[in-house]
């Protein structure tokens, strides 16, 4: 039958009991401390980066929020437009300036509250897209009436043009082939082509030909060409301008060299 020797049993326990208490104090609490400590920092990192998840996503929820004002917006443009496509096409685009102006302030104070670096890096694109908002806009409610307002006033500035300006035109035209170069949104009427032919050939004092290129993208009103001298009262031209003008005012007020 098997003898314990229960001293050294005894001894052997108690020798275990401190070596588990020892190694409780001077080695598993220290590294409890460190893994607590650990932990926290861990835990103090994510919560940073889901701090800094939500505001990303508050900012992208915020965007898509002006984004879809914008868009309200621009139904609203393209209905009033709808309403006023009878009046004169100089009504039309000063109102699709004024709009554009008032939606763009709105839409930079909003962007400069959350995220001043948003506007400064990105304002090209925002104006971009404001433009071709509008552009659609004008795009859909313009009527071939409006077009031909345009030709026709077109015509009536050449009658009015500043005779210094007259002069310079027939001196450029002098040694070259009486040829003017006509880009228009949609086929010129045989009347029209006429017309535009009496009038610039009164403008240089000879006979000139007509050579019409179609180009969309005018939407109305015609530009026309001779020798390096452009001649431009489209829609298109004006839509440039306008925006040209927003982006000059949008550089100074926020004092950027872009």
């Amino acid at each position: 039958m098997l003898e314990l020797d229960w001293a050294t049993l005894l001894f052997q326990i108690i020798n275990f009991v401190v070596l588990v208490a020892g190694l409780g104090y001077f080695l598993f609490r220290p590294l409890r401390r460190k893994l607590n400590e650990r932990g926290q920092i861990i835990a103090e990192t994510l919560q940073r980066a889901r701090d800094q998840e939500a505001e990303a996503r508050q900012l992208r929820e915020q965007w898509e929020e002006r984004m879809r004002t914008v868009e309200q917006q621009a139904e609203e443009i393209l209905h009033r437009a709808h309403v006023a496509a009878s009046q004169r096409s100089a009504e039309l685009l000063e109102a699709t300036r004024t709009r554009i102006d008032r939606l763009t302030d709105e839409m930079r104070s909003d962007l400069y509250r959350h995220r001043d670096e948003i506007v400064v890096q990105h304002y090209d694109e925002i104006l971009d897209a404001i433009i071709d908002l509008s552009g659609s806009a004008v795009r859909s409610v313009t009527t071939r009436r409006t077009h031909d307002d345009l030709v026709t006033n077109f015509a009536a500035s050449i009658y009015q043009m500043p005779q210094e300006e007259v002069n310079e035109f027939r001196r450029v035209m002098a040694d070259r082939v009486p040829h003017a170069f006509v880009s228009t949104p949609v086929a010129l009427t045989q009347e029209q082509t006429t017309t535009l032919t009496d009038t610039l050939s009164s403008l240089i004092d000879r006979h000139i030909d007509l050579q019409v290129d179609i180009k969309p993208e005018l939407v109305a009103g015609i530009q026309v060409r001779l020798a390096d001298r452009l001649i431009d009262n489209s829609v298109h031209q004006h839509l440039n301008r306008i925006r040209n003008r927003v982006r000059q005012d949008l550089v100074a007020r926020m004092g950027s060299g872009a």
